[in-house]
């Protein structure tokens, strides 16, 4: 079955007399899905990180029920296996026909987290799952999900995804799914693109669920794969610009999305064409494997329009259709660029850069896909100026990926909708922290003053007590204090040790360290991170139930205060959610100015 194909230009007509730029949009829609048809097999690889981060949030538990989703969704006659890695590889699943549904749902529930991330010895093993019972005619597709950064084993981008490309042009395609803030989204961006399959940003765990549906309905409705186009211009037609932002395969050709039954997808092109008359200005060529007859598949079709003079021309007018898409590519191609700003520290350029995407959607004439497309940019703005920097190179990475390359115009706008109905209004997602009824509580004062079982010192790496709050809580404990600290020699940032409490009014004193400030560049804000996470995690180990904090590094170490508020109350109310045993949190800022920067938040 051939997918159709449209040309909408610009302007619907050519000047004789003057050259013309002219933008076309070319919509590739392929044959809406035959009931009555049977699909082909699947032969599935669920490769899952099961590395002690996904502990946070419920995201193994969310993980899981994807899992479980994705198995009761298959028939008796595909294939599915499951592997799982931390800084080991494990096969609960081996690769096997469908015929036992529970036994391979017991095996998905049992699994545990735990230890580091083996991302790349993980896709190998899915992939070798996969490859082993590799046919012609089936839909064979490895699924990798993770959370964090691969650190174990390989970890060269470039080495992973020329793995990941070889398997592709064997049959064995890749799509990834990205967990939180914390993962590469550039390794996971490119690992799907090199993989000829989708990659996917996943802000909160219980989306889970709902991307592993969009994904497995995708696949099963694929019609085509590895899917390729190129042009035929004449020799005084220049092609200017392709606003999306596809692969260049070694032989010129681009690769596009797999061709998904009833969901068209739209590619946008600038041409220069002379003031002559010719027959056409344009052919376009798209192959692919056809699924069902295992063969390779070619459609052209030619583009040519009236000639006209150039009085005649202005009763052409500007079609808004392709002015839209144009600027939602170019907004696209912004977001792009600006996470990469931001990956390099250069968040004031990268505000510029998203001002600029937001300029071209409010040229553009109006609708209900740029209202949504401005609603985007300015949500992505919120997150610069919060400094929420990780969000905003995942959605910004994601969202550009997802417009410009993999998804189909239709497809992106429920993306969209789906995003506002989660987050509301504000065009942020609900924080973790008000999910915590009451547990949570901000105080301007003394932190020496407050009764609580544990009260958290920020130190330096050699725990002297010279500074801040650290010099203030050695003074209250007495000279002890000094003498405990000598004996644990040194702490690490983002680490916590432990040190009785002495003259304070708790039982115990945790240490941390901070990171010093260097504009984000520094993986700062997993430093501090750690330092919230590592002190709750002694506090449940000792059993105990009340802890208060310090500003921690907004002091001397210069970490900006709103930025450091908002890392605070992240980590700490994921750690409630999953420790109830704590019943109160005490963040106790000395001064105004922090102590307004969560107010602000909250």
């Amino acid at each position: 079955m051939q997918p159709a194909i449209e040309f909408i230009p610009l302007r619907a007509a050519l000047c004789t007399e003057i050259p013309t730029t002219l933008d076309v949009l070319i919509r590739l829609t392929p044959p809406a899905p035959q009931v009555s048809s049977e699909r082909p097999p699947i032969n599935l690889s669920l490769v899952l990180d099961r590395s002690g981060s996904m502990a946070d949030r419920n995201k193994i538990t969310f993980t899981k029920q994807a899992a479980a989703y994705a198995v009761n969704q298959l028939q008796p006659r595909d294939r599915v296996s499951v592997v799982t890695f931390q800084s080991h590889i494990n096969t609960p699943v081996r690769s096997q026909l469908v015929q036992n549904k529970r036994y391979i749902l017991q095996q998905i529930e049992q699994i545990k987290v735990g230890g580091g991330t083996a991302l790349h010895a993980g896709w190998i093993e899915g992939g070798v799952q996969v490859s082993q019972h590799l046919k012609p005619n089936s839909l064979n597709r490895v699924i990798l999900l993770s959370d964090g950064i691969a650190n174990v084993g390989e970890t060269n981008p470039d080495v992973i995804s020329t793995d990941v490309h070889g398997l592709a042009q064997r049959g064995v395609s890749t799509t990834t799914m990205g967990v939180g803030d914390d993962y590469n989204e550039s390794l996971l961006e490119a690992i799907a693109a090199s993989g000829d399959g989708n990659y996917y940003y996943i802000e909160s765990p219980d989306q889970l669920p709902d991307i592993f549906a969009m994904e497995l309905q995708g696949l099963m409705a694929t019609l085509g794969k590895n899917v390729t186009l190129s042009f035929t211009l004449p020799s005084q037609v220049q092609l200017l610009d392709i606003f999306n932002d596809f692969a260049t395969l070694p032989n010129g050709q681009y690769q596009l999305p797999n061709l998904i039954a009833g969901n068209p997808f739209t590619l946008a092109l600038r041409l220069k064409v002379p003031a002559q008359t010719l027959p056409s200005i344009l052919t376009l060529h798209v192959s692919w494997d056809d699924i069902e007859t295992s063969t390779r598949q070619q459609i052209d079709q030619s583009l040519s329009l009236p000639w006209v003079n150039r009085q005649s021309l202005d009763e052409f007018p500007f079609n808004p259709e392709v002015q839209q898409e144009v600027a939602a590519l170019l907004a696209a191609r912004a977001k792009n660029e600006a996470a990469e700003q931001a990956r390099l520290g250069q968040y004031d350029l990268a505000e510029q850069t998203i001002a600029k995407g937001m300029e071209l959607i409010q040229a553009a004439p109006a609708s209900a896909a740029m209202n949504q497309e401005s609603e985007s940019l300015q949500s992505l703005s919120t997150n610069l100026k919060r400094r929420e920097y990780e969000q905003f190179q995942k959605r910004s990475h994601f969202e550009s990926h997802s417009r410009s390359r993999a998804w189909g115009q239709s497809r992106y706008e429920e993306y969209q909708q789906e995003r506002q109905k989660r987050v509301g209004t504000s065009g942020q997602a609900a924080k973790p922290w008000q999910q915590i009824q009451g547990r949570i509580k901000v105080v301007k004062g003394d932190i020496t003053q407050i009764a609580v079982d544990a009260i958290v010192n920020a130190t330096n790496p050699l725990m002297t007590g010279t500074f801040g709050v650290d010099a203030a809580i050695h003074r209250a404990a007495g000279a002890e204090l000094r003498q405990a600290c000598n004996a644990l020699v040194t702490c690490d940032v983002g680490e916590a040790k432990i040190t009785p409490a002495f003259n304070l009014p708790a039982q115990v004193i945790i240490h941390t360290v901070g990171p010093g400030w260097q504009n984000g560049r520094a993986q700062e804000e997993e430093r501090l991170t750690n330092c919230y996470r590592n002190s709750l995690n002694l506090v449940v180990q000792k059993g105990l139930k009340t802890v208060s904090f310090p500003s921690i590094a907004t002091g001397a170490l210069g970490c900006p205060p709103d930025w450091a508020a908002s890392i605070a109350l992240r980590t700490i109310s994921q750690v409630l959610q999953q420790q109830p045993a704590i019943e109160q949190v005490i963040i106790v800022c000395w001064d105004d100015r922090n102590y307004q920067c969560y107010q602000a938040i909250l």
